[in-house]
């Protein structure tokens, strides 16, 4: 029997219940609070993917399914809209402005400014950013994180592993260094601990930097730390812990081998093998059975003992009412090194207060505390991996009984480093900033600061005799022969007040202007006591008094400079459409003589936020902001630094030196004067002039572009021009340099979601071409020089081409150096004279970066985060020179891949023929230059955010994480060093590489 078959009703009723229900079609209207339609409002189906934006007038139509019932509303500037549509077809909406994103505001010289209103080139880094690397020095930190700001980190010393900073190329040949304000002090940007940042601002330009006036010439990088809040009582704590190992190590070639290769370099030369058959034999059959006589060593291995541990905590307390706002903080970092006596330490104390006294008058009073300790081997890192990169593997680095073998000649990596005496470098320094804000009406407002800052650094040197043995034990070389102490004391005092007065004052809000007028008074007192004595016949009892006074020293020397200001700044802005500022400071400086202290920097700067004009609309739905922008301006440089570093504080000043020339009357020492420089009272500021155009987009809502290019012409460098020998004094300073840059900054940026999964990237490329336009005709032959319409610091020496393949082509080339035979390397003799010399030199290569670029990837999802930070230089050129890459170098060892040397049956080998002390091939040319390009995997984090749901009450956030810093490098340059550091002869300390855990937790 068949089923009864349904009627039309019941197939009806059943279609109804297996069909969706249909979409529903709403249109609207979206408006401004003016009333004016708003075009390209993003309008999105609420937990879909679905939606649309709105048209040129505002309007707006999406197909919504039946059981949704919420629609949302977005719009770059504007506050978002969730609306309930029910079963309504028509829904018009008001969208309100975003006052927190137009009000942004960016920190710039002695104040702040609205982003949108920015006509300077100014870039931000959160601390956020910061604290994700774990470094040991703030510097550090900001590699990669500003276009047009090069990062060069030289060292991986704890304590010394900070980098060099360099806004837009180097404009002098002094003193290059960026000026560093924190919270208004003039200060070291290392002192300061990541957790503490709340942001970096880096100001590239003349317009955003002349405020700073006679120190702004190298850019000004401004630090704000973190501050109370007014929103309850908060605890924030943050540590990881981890551990470091080298970047790169040259792989170092074994005792046998070292033997067998250096008897090669010796017969090259019409030597006589340094080593006999007879003694290769018996090394071979004796380093199993006897190892202290026949030793085997790998000296890296044996003096990199340590794990590297390191350790940050962090702990920050906040909290305050409408009236008072406090924020204390505590930080300790500790980082050892990989060889023995090696660590740096720091301890920071910060209490930040704000209070309102009324409604007109407020104060604040930040207090900053610091200790640093750093402990080395007396004799230097430097001198550590220098000869455990030397030393030959068949000389003995231990005995049996657990003395020290003889190293080489008594140099000891091991022994020196452990027991050859420390040096223990301690300073306390403090930064109190007080200050006092008086409102009378809304748009006026003054202020008075004052902030005093101390240091006192003291050094403590014990270099202690260490002693080494023969295989037999016998005593071998003691080295020094007099352990000796130095102690050295410093005392810093700087005193800084300034007062400012500041006008906000808008006109029916369209005229608005902000003025800025102030004062500032700076000043430093310097002092300085040494003592030495050798000697101490109980070394372990390490105090000046102890050690016999036959040859000691004593020194004092004391030092103060000061600086007057006035300074001002008009900002105007039409509708916050048109945009105009100036700026303009006078200094006045202790370093130059009577008739050039004072000098006027001024800028200029103006800008068009194109996306304010009504021909603008059109595009509003793709383009979301727009501004072009450009400046003008000079800025100047008082700092002056000699061959050490060391500050250069009177340079238009001759001085009488008493008690260094000494002279002897009737076999009496008597004590003596003598003028040894020359004085040029005439010598002024380096001034160097900046122009710059910038171009900002906004994309789409989440798509950022920015892009700069920039001239920076440096004149009246000071410089030591050559006089006559027979004048017996030192050449003055003169004002005579012309150094240029010229180059241009990138940055883009675009950041989504796509349901639950976030994502960023970031990335940032900037290029300079530094060039000395004038020298006065001053020409040098070092290994670097600053040559007329070259770099500054290029390489200089001779052009190699190439081997010789034959004595036909020795004898029928110009006559090089040394004993040249085939497999030397053949220079060009440019001026074919038939000898090279140094007319036959030439630039070879520039160690500046080019190209230097970043990329910053970000992902996220359900509390998880990810993120991946590339960092390289695209165009760098590097120099080895000396035992760290020359084969045999003054009796020094030979590395694994320098095995590639010339040899007639090897006629393309890398490397030239193996030559003992032969001068040809070690003479500075390009031969040993290397490509110091390359792309660091910089850092890569992963983290988790546990819910809010897991935590307790009390608990606001937990965050576990996992790092890694410079964890892979891609580059051509030698084997076994790092790009980063690519001049000298390879005895620093390496760069490291750090893995870290992590803990992040509020309550």
């Amino acid at each position: 029997m068949l089923p009864a078959q349904p009627d039309a009703d019941d197939r009806l009723n059943l279609l109804e219940n297996v069909m969706p229900d249909p979409d529903r079609n709403i249109r609207g209207m979206v408006k401004d609070e003016g009333g004016e339609p708003l075009p390209g409002v993003s309008v999105m189906v609420k937990g879909t993917q679905r939606g649309t934006t709105t048209n040129m007038d505002g309007t707006f139509q999406v197909e919504i399914p039946d059981d949704q019932n919420t629609l949302v509303f977005s719009f770059v500037g504007y506050e978002s809209k969730e609306i309930p549509v029910g079963s309504e077809s028509i829904v018009d909406v008001v969208l309100n402005v975003d006052v927190k994103s137009l009000s942004e505001v960016v920190v710039v010289g002695y104040g702040t400014q609205k982003k949108v209103n920015l006509t300077g080139s100014v870039s931000v880094v959160s601390g956020e950013e910061l604290t994700r690397r774990p470094v040991g020095q703030t510097s550090t930190a900001l590699a990669g994180t500003v276009p047009g700001l090069t990062v060069t980190q030289r060292s991986g010393q704890p304590g010394r592993d900070n980098s060099s900073l360099r806004i837009r190329g180097v404009g002098t040949i002094g003193d290059s260094n960026p000026l560093v304000i924190v919270d208004g002090v003039e200060a070291n940007i290392n002192v300061i601990d990541p957790n503490e940042i709340e942001t970096i601002s880096v100001l590239k330009d003349a317009s955003s930097a002349a405020i700073y006036g006679s120190r702004a010439a190298n850019g000004v990088i401004l630090i704000t730390t973190k501050r109370g809040s007014e929103k309850g009582f908060s605890v924030n704590y943050n540590t990881y812990m981890g551990w470091q190992a080298p970047t790169d190590m040259p792989e170092i070639v074994n005792g046998l081998d070292h033997m067998n290769l250096i008897n090669e370099a010796y017969t090259n030369t019409g030597r006589s093998p340094l080593y006999t058959e007879q003694q290769v034999q018996e090394y071979m059959a004796g380093r199993a059975t006897n190892p202290d006589r026949y030793p085997d060593t790998d000296w890296q291995k044996l003096t990199m003992t340590e794990s590297g541990f390191m350790q940050s905590h962090y702990v920050g307390v906040t909290g305050g009412t409408d009236k008072v706002r406090i924020l204390g903080s505590l930080g300790y970092f500790d980082q050892d090194g990989i060889i023995p006596n090696t660590s740096f330490k720091r301890y920071n104390l910060r209490i930040n207060t704000d209070a309102k006294i009324t409604d007109k008058l407020s104060t604040s009073m930040d207090i900053f505390l610091q200790r640093r300790d750093l402990v080395e081997p007396a004799v230097g890192t430097d001198y550590v991996f220098h000869w455990m990169r030397r030393i030959p593997a068949n000389q003995a680095g231990v005995l049996s009984t657990g003395q020290y073998g003889e190293g080489w000649n008594g140099d000891h990596p091991l022994g020196k480093a452990r027991d050859g005496g420390l040096t223990r470098e301690n300073e306390i320094s403090s930064i109190i900033n007080l200050s006092v804000k008086y409102q009378p009406t809304k748009w006026l407002t003054g202020s008075l600061m004052y902030s005093p800052k101390f240091g006192l650094p003291y050094k403590k040197k014990f270099m202690n005799t260490l002693q080494t043995y023969r295989w037999d034990g016998s005593p071998s070389f003691a080295t020094p022969v007099r352990n000796s102490l130095e102690e050295t004391m410093n005392r810093t005092w700087y005193n800084n007040l300034r007062a400012t007065i500041a006008v906000d004052k808008s006109i029916n809000n369209v005229h608005n202007f902000n003025i800025l007028a102030g004062y500032q008074q700076e000043d430093q007192i310097n002092k300085k006591l040494l003592a030495y004595r050798e000697v101490f016949l109980l070394p372990d009892y390490q105090e000046i008094n102890s050690g016999n006074r036959e040859n000691e020293r004593t020194e004092g020397t004391s030092s103060h400079w000061a600086l007057n200001s006035f300074f001002g700044r008009i900002n105007y802005n039409f509708k916050e459409k048109y945009l105009f500022e100036a700026n303009a400071r006078y200094d006045g400086s202790s370093r130059f003589a009577k008739g050039n202290k004072y000098a006027v920097f001024p800028s200029f700067s103006a800008g068009w936020r194109i996306i304010e004009e009504p021909f603008m609309r059109a595009l509003s739905s793709t383009i979301t902001d727009l501004k072009l922008r450009a400046s003008w301006g000079r800025l100047g440089n008082q700092n002056l630094v000699d061959a050490s570093g060391n500050s250069i504080l009177y340079p238009f000043a001759a001085f009488v030196g008493i008690g260094n020339s000494n002279y002897s009357f009737d076999n009496v020492n008597r004590t003596g004067a003598s003028l040894n420089e020359m004085a040029n009272s005439k010598i002024k500021w380096e001034t160097t002039t900046v122009s710059n155009i910038g171009l900002d987009l906004t994309m789409w809502n989440n798509f950022n572009f920015s892009f700069e290019y920039y001239q920076r012409r440096t004149t009246d460098i000071l410089l030591r021009l050559d006089i006559p020998t027979m004048i017996g004094l030192t050449a003055p300073y003169q004002n005579a340099g012309v150094v240029e840059n010229k180059g241009w900054d990138m940055s883009a940026s675009y950041r989504n979601k796509a349901g639950d999964l976030t994502y960023g990237v970031a990335v940032n490329l900037s290029d300079v071409k530094n060039k000395v336009v004038d020298m006065r005709g001053v020409f040098r032959s070092d290994r670097q020089v600053n040559n007329e319409g070259y770099p500054i610091g290029s390489f200089f020496g001779y052009v190699a081409d190439g081997f010789f393949q034959s004595a036909v082509e020795v004898a029928d080339h110009a006559k090089q150096f040394g004993n040249v035979a085939a497999g030397d390397i053949r220079y060009t003799d440019f001026n074919n004279d038939g000898v090279l010399n140094n007319l036959d030199q030439r630039i070879i290569g520039s160690p500046i970066p080019r190209y230097t670029y970043s990329t910053n990837i970000d992902l996220g999802y359900k509390g998880f985060d990810l993120s991946i930070f590339f960092q390289g230089v695209g165009k760098a050129d590097g120099y080895l020179t000396g035992h760290g890459i020359m084969p045999f170098f003054e009796g020094s060892t030979i590395q694994e891949y320098m095995r590639d040397s010339w040899r007639p049956d090897n006629t393309g080998a890398e490397f030239p023929r193996l030559a003992f002390n032969e001068t040809n091939n070690i003479q500075n040319s390009s031969f040993w230059l290397r490509d110091a390009s390359f792309l660091r995997l910089k850092n890569l984090q992963l983290g988790y955010n546990f819910p809010k749901s897991w935590l307790k009450d009390r608990v606001q956030k937990l965050r576990l994480y996992a790092s890694g810093q410079n964890l892979l490098t891609f580059d051509n340059f030698y084997p076994g060093f790092d790009a980063e550091a690519p001049v000298g002869n390879a005895g620093w300390y390496p760069q490291m590489k750090v893995f870290t855990v992590g803990l992040d937790v509020r309550f």
